[in-house]
């Protein structure tokens, strides 16, 4: 299972001021392999950090812990990326996976259409009829 790390007060105030409320979605900041907890760290932009069993993972269940470390963060904090195994996985998936569905691949799609439709003046206008 998922397991979350509880933040105070500042670093939460402290995630939303670094501009959280940017991206419909979370993005990972940093990865690592925990070796002794055998469990995959993820720390958010939210300033949450969880970790997750990699055997529950689809893909990573039969991977060996020497295949876990390395695991990087890429892109603009989407994707982990196990460079031993060459698989990548979005971070919003694997919270989806453990947590159920969130719906932030849609909330991300509305949010792109959004700022788009801003940058032409708005939303769209309705045709009368």
């Amino acid at each position: 299972m998922a397991e979350f790390k509880m933040i105070d007060a500042a670093a939460f105030k402290a995630a939303g001021v670094r501009g959280r409320f940017a991206h419909a979605t979370p993005r990972a900041v940093k990865a690592r392999f925990d070796r002794r907890a055998e469990r995959v760290v993820v720390g958010l932009d939210t300033g949450i950090e969880f970790a997750f069993d990699p055997r529950l993972a689809p893909g990573l269940s039969e991977a060996a812990a020497d295949d876990l470390v390395g695991v990087t963060v890429e892109g603009v904090g989407s994707t982990l990326h196990f460079p031993r195994l060459d698989a990548d996985f979005t971070v919003s998936r694997l919270l989806e996976g453990f947590l159920g569905p969130m719906d932030w691949t849609r909330r991300e799609a509305r949010a792109l259409a959004s700022r788009e439709n801003g940058k032409r003046g708005g939303r769209p206008r309705r045709s009368a009829g």
